[in-house]
């Protein structure tokens, strides 16, 4: 990294490189190397401060998992040496102008990002450069991403992990404009595009096109600059257009930023002393809870995972509160008290439980270490909530990992378990076990009182007075406490019930004019009476009634106008119906139009363009018309119509909006409403078009940078698939919606729910085989994930099954050297490794990476992965100096081309330690796997597999090391936590107990060893290697504790078990070592003709 000062004044111009020419050449012209910023520039300017700053763009070409964790420390580093050089020369404060082509762009939009958010008082000195920038000039910057034609590389058969990063639709991009896109209204922004074609290879074409380097953003100003690529940041004289342009463009920048960035300044440190403000003040307190350490509950809030604030306008249940707090959080937990304190609201829908519970969370936040929120509504998100409390603890994505964190929880903390209606439910599955925890649970079901430990209560209609208030706040009356307006509203809350849901929609209507508050009862009286007169409410009862009755008016008053507003608000409602009603990602439709767009490409050409990538081209694919707002036509998603749309749902109290998290949510009851005002044939189109949208949103990559997008959809994909909406979408009876379940099990698999991933993937299977037959396309893809699902569950009988049917049929229709076919292989190379068959492993592990070499190249994803599992093959039999060549090379491939994190790498750096700890050179094998360790902790956390992997793993060294010690005391640790997680018979939980049996060896504690080797061999199969090493060390065991007849049985078990399943050779290590160990019991007892008759037995390899 470097920063060259060009010309040094005031005002500071700061220009930055692209991809492909460096610091000084990209702004030089090649016929009269006039450096405009240096040579025409400053005439024009010279107050103006430029630099020129450099990078190493071929560090970014390289490497890097997706290339964003690439991007970010690039984007750190010119924060920090700009905010260097602005320090030097006593000029913090001074005007920021960027200049940036190409991925320069892409830099200080990322870099802007982190200043954005550097306010704690270690960092926040970083914030300075955002604070100081006025305005961004982007020539050719790929906002929008990269064509497939520019990414690929002419010289190479595929693109660089960067350039794949800078496609269209990429994840990485999107993620970046996402975090930039509140922070654009800050700056003067102009966007330029390339006007001529550059060359490419025999071809001509515009490295970045006009919507992707221009988009039709508002405020921002636009031109195009006729020169290529290259030229169009080269000037060799101030006539050249371009050079005018940028001119104008700069000389209006650099005389209108001095006063807007010293108010910024002014701002901006108002801004830093209040977050310092709070700092003190938090300092302060974990003193003071410090100094009082007798206290039961903790004084210092960690942990506020609510989904949302509680509404500005509630009113009233003060009473219920305080008596709430005292019963709670004022009464001491009394030593030996092993009870929750357990409090339940129950009643009706719409009464107001959830909403209580928002606004005493936040009142008493500070009286809890941990506040944490479940979505109870069904079983499938009430676990989801407690596997993302696992997350946050760093142990593992799972339900018990979360459960069982707060059950040994010892700090104070409340758990609010929302929405438990279902009666089918068992509420207390959800209770931590322990008894230090406070539990409020709401509930429309009033038997879940028999759970409560300190009380309940019956939440009916408001307290009229209350009732009168809410009414008048949600129809922005500032005159609420008015005799005459609340004699008004009075009769109205009678009639709504004085249910809060009822009143606040009544208040919407009246906020918005559809009614007065004079006229808002015979309007809704009127309509009351003709929606009593449909078939499916004669019987309603009156609550019900009122509850529907308070929507329908707003529903069709936006119905009504027939405006493009309120036809997207209509059905946009009607796809929130089939979502889950909570934390609704609203960037999901921006996704799904970009994805669909992205993707139409390769589709029919007589399809409509935005609608080809939709339809897959199999017989019998139904056809969903889209929401309009989907079937746009233009450069960019249109925010602004998105906003207007959602706006009138939210105006109209139908839906909730977070703005600040992107997120949207409906009420329950309103959720209820929305769905069931519907016909069932509407139901089952609309549910259809919701479940397309969803679809649409997940890239079938599934990028890593979008891996927290994907989870959070788990619950939207839950109501999709789940109970009755599972019968009406039939994804295993339809081609269409089959093709959306098997992006729906991807995303479950990613998640690590393996069971539900397989059940939707076996279904799509067997309906694709009946119509499509077992050599369609799309079955063969539906088998090859079914397949990796069900290994990642050690089904290994059903993995073969169905991988070896996969192969088998690739064979026959595609050819034996095709890579999908060679890509089918080493699927099964991975099942025969598992399941002990290393010979068989190796063999085909030769032939799938000796094919893939010869079609793909030696850096294709796929060789290196066949690569990799060559050279853990060459592990396991005994030849850990080529495991060790190969694994190597693979490693330093997936480091270039992925990053050290992703779960790839990780994985070659595992296998690659193991085969060093072979070759006995240790600290390397010990440096890799801490390394390991230490990421997957970070990544996974504490309690996921593969860091309980990288603990095993850890424990073979230090025993290695005669550190047995530090080995017992880490397995230990661990086996409760791999039992609890991954069940007796897991292979985990055998590798764990061998490498204990191991390190208590080690120690020559004889008695745990024969103990620990017993329990693993209870659930091994006989045939698998990891049998035979296990009944050899117990051999070893028995016979170092003078049992000799017991050593020798199995010593002799062990043998006949090499011989018969040939899981080893007779040449490994172990077998070389049973052999001793039987000679030297023979030798010991004289038996010596014993031992002859074992030396031809083990030559001729026979029993």
């Amino acid at each position: 990294m470097t920063l060259e000062c060009v010309v040094s004044e005031d005002d500071g111009i700061v220009a930055i490189h692209g991809l492909y020419q460096g610091q000084t050449e990209t702004w030089t012209d090649p016929e009269t190397r006039t450096f405009w910023l240096r040579d025409l520039l400053p005439n024009l300017l010279p107050k103006a401060r430029i630099m020129t700053y450099g990078y190493k763009a071929d560090a970014l070409y390289s490497a890097g998992e997706g290339s964003s964790d690439r991007i970010l420390p690039h984007a750190l580093t010119l924060i920090a040496d700009l905010y260097a050089d602005r320090l030097a020369a006593s000029a913090v404060e001074r005007p920021i102008i960027f200049i940036c082509h190409g991925l320069g762009g892409i830099l200080v939009k990322r870099a802007l990002v982190s200043s954005n958010t550097s306010k704690s008082k270690q960092v926040e000195h970083r914030r300075s450069i955002f604070t100081s920038t006025y305005a961004i000039l982007f020539l050719s910057t790929p906002h929008h991403g990269l064509s497939p034609e520019t990414i690929q590389d002419p010289t190479s058969p595929k693109p660089s992990q960067l350039l794949a990063s800078l496609a269209k639709g990429s994840e990485v991009l999107r993620d970046i404009d996402d975090q930039f896109a509140p922070l654009t209204k800050r700056f003067s922004i102009y966007c330029f595009w390339e006007q001529l074609e550059s060359n490419f290879g025999k071809a001509k074409r515009y490295i970045v096109d006009e919507g992707s380097a221009a988009p039709a953003w508002d405020n921002f100003e636009r031109s195009g600059i006729f020169a290529d690529h290259s030229g169009m940041c080269k000037f060799s004289n101030t006539r050249d257009a371009g050079f005018k342009v940028i001119f104008a463009a700069l000389k209006r920048y650099t005389q209108d930023a001095p006063k807007v960035v010293r108010r910024r300044w002014l701002e901006d440190r108002a801004l830093l002393a209040e977050e310092r403000g709070v700092e003190a003040r938090e300092l302060l307190r974990h003193d003071s809870d410090l100094s009082n350490s007798d206290s039961p509950i903790a004084k210092a809030n960690k942990y506020f995972t609510v989904p949302r604030s509680a509404s500005s306008m509630f009113t009233g249940r003060s009473d219920i509160a305080r008596a709430l707090r005292q019963k709670i959080i004022s009464t001491r937990v009394q030593d030996g008290h092993h009870q929750h304190k357990i409090f339940v609201l129950y009643g009706l829908g719409g009464s107001g439980k959830t909403q209580f519970c928002l606004k005493f969370v936040e009142d008493n936040r500070e009286s809890f270490w941990g506040i944490f929120w479940i979505d109870a509504s069904n079983d499938q998100n009430a676990e989801a909530g407690f596997a993302y409390l696992g997350s946050l603890a760093k142990k593992d994505t799972t339900f018990e990992a979360g459960k069982h964190w707060l059950s040994n929880c010892s700090k104070s903390w409340l758990l609010v378990i929302d929405n438990a209606d279902d009666p089918e439910m068992d509420v207390s599955r959800y209770f931590p076990s322990g008894g230090r925890g406070h539990i409020l649970i709401t509930t429309r079901n009033p038997n879940n009182v028999v759970h409560s430990t300190i009380g309940d209560v019956n939440f009916r209609g408001m307290e009229q007075e209350d009732a009168i208030t809410l009414l008048l706040k949600a129809a922005n009356r500032p005159e609420c406490m008015d005799l005459g307006q609340r004699e008004i509203a009075r009769p109205i809350v009678t009639t709504l019930g004085h249910l809060a849901l009822a009143l606040t929609h009544a208040g919407a209507a009246i906020r918005r004019n559809i009614y007065t508050l004079e006229g808002y009862l015979p309007e809704y009286c009127e309509h009351r009476r003709e929606m009593m007169r449909q078939d499916n409410l004669r019987s309603a009862d009156s609550y019900k009634l009122n509850i529907i009755t308070t929507w329908e008016l707003p529903y069709e008053q936006i119905k009504q106008r027939g405006t493009t507003s309120a036809k997207d608000a209509i059905e946009i409602l009607h796809i929130f119906a089939f979502l889950h009603f909570e934390q609704i990602p609203v960037v999901m439709f921006q996704k799904a139009w970009n994805n669909m767009r992205d993707s139409s490409a390769s589709a029919s050409p007589s399809m409509p363009r935005f609608l080809r990538g939709l339809w897959p081209a199999i017989p019998g694919a139904k056809k969903y018309p889209l929401p309009a707002i989907l079937s746009q036509v233009g450069p960019i998603w249109d925010w602004p119509r998105f906003n207007r749309a959602i706006g009138q749902l939210s105006d109209y109290s139908l839906i909730d909006r977070d703005d600040k998290n992107g997120l949207c949510s409906m009420h329950p009851v309103v959720h209820a409403w929305a769905r069931d005002r519907l016909q069932p044939e509407e139901q089952r189109h609309l549910l259809g078009v919701a479940a397309t949208v969803l679809a649409n949103s997940i890239t079938s990559e599934l990028e890593s940078s979008g891996r927290n997008y994907r989870r959070a959809l788990i619950p939207h994909i839950d109501s999709c698939l789940q109970g009755k909406n599972a019968e009406l979408l039939g994804y295993d009876k339809d081609s269409f919606h089959a093709s959306n379940a098997i992006k729906f099990a991807s995303v479950y698999a990613e998640a690590g729910r393996w069971i539900i991933a397989r059940g939707i993937q076996r279904k799509v299977v067997n309906f694709r085989k009946k119509t499509l037959g077992s050599g369609h396309p799309e079955t063969l893809k539906a088998m090859i994930y079914l397949g990796r699902t069900c290994w990642n569950l050690f089904s290994m009988k059903e993995t073969l099954e169905v991988q070896l049917s996969v192969h088998s049929t690739m064979e026959k229709t595609l050819g034996k050297t095709n890579p999908e076919t060679l890509k089918a292989m080493d699927d099964l190379v991975q099942t025969y490794w598992l399941v002990g068959n290393r010979k068989k492993s190796q063999e085909l592990a030769l032939k799938a990476v000796h094919g893939l070499k010869e079609t793909l190249g030696h850096v294709d994803p796929a060789t290196l992965t066949a690569m990799h599992n060559l050279g853990r093959s060459y592990l396991h039999l005994a030849q850990p100096e080529k495991a060790q060549e190969l694994l190597s090379q693979v490693l330093e491939s997936r480091q270039r081309l992925f990053g050290i994190k992703h779960p790839d790498t990780q994985m070659t750096m595992t296998d690659l330690a193991m085969s060093y700890l072979a070759l006995k050179r240790l600290p390397e094998a010990e440096k890799l796997t801490s390394d390991t360790l230490r990421a997957r902790k970070h990544i996974h956390g504490e309690e996921h597999a593969y860091t309980l992997w990288s603990v095993n793993d850890l424990s073979k060294i230090y025993c290695a090391q005669g550190r047995t010690d530090e080995a017992i005391k880490s397995l230990e640790g661990i086996l409760p936590t791999v039992l609890r997680t991954l069940g007796n018979t897991h292979i985990g939980v055998s590798m764990t107990k061998f490498n204990l049996s191991r390190a208590y060896i080690g120690q020559e504690r004889w008695k745990d060893a024969e103990r620990v080797l017993k329990e693993q061999q209870e659930n091994l199969n006989p045939n698998h290697p990891d049998f035979i090493h296990s009944v050899a060390e117990l051999g070893k065991v028995l016979k170092e504790q003078g049992d000799l007849a017991e050593a020798e049985r199995c010593f002799l078990d062990a043998t006949e078990a090499i011989i018969k399943t040939q899981a080893i050779g007779l040449d490994h290590p172990v077998t070389r070592n049973i052999v001793r160990q039987l000679t030297e019991i023979y030798k010991e007892q004289g038996r010596l003709e014993e031992i002859r008759e074992l030396e031809v037995k083990m030559a001729l390899g026979v029993g």
